[in-house]
């Protein structure tokens, strides 16, 4: 099976695999609502979702780690995340 066959493949344009461990990906609630996650006209929908997801820890971490400039990771936008 190929990964866009798989039911827990989410097509985010800007995933950079680096961190060696991304099992926690497949416990995110964000599997099925991918595009939300960078359409800044849906950010608190995408935010409702990160605040029920087991991973958002990692998930800010990732994105933090990786310098990702686009869309809602772990409970924040770009913006918010660069303010940390």
């Amino acid at each position: 099976m190929e990964h866009n066959e798989s039911p827990l493949y989410v097509d985010l344009p800007s995933l950079k695999f680096t961190d060696v461990d991304s099992s926690w990906r497949l416990l995110s609630a964000c599997t099925e609502h991918g595009d939300i996650f960078f359409d800044w006209k849906r950010v608190a929908e995408a935010k409702v979702i990160c605040a029920t997801c087991p991973v958002k820890e990692q998930c800010l971490e990732f994105a933090v780690k990786n310098d990702e400039r686009d869309g809602v990771w772990g409970g924040l936008t770009a913006k918010e995340r660069r303010a940390l």
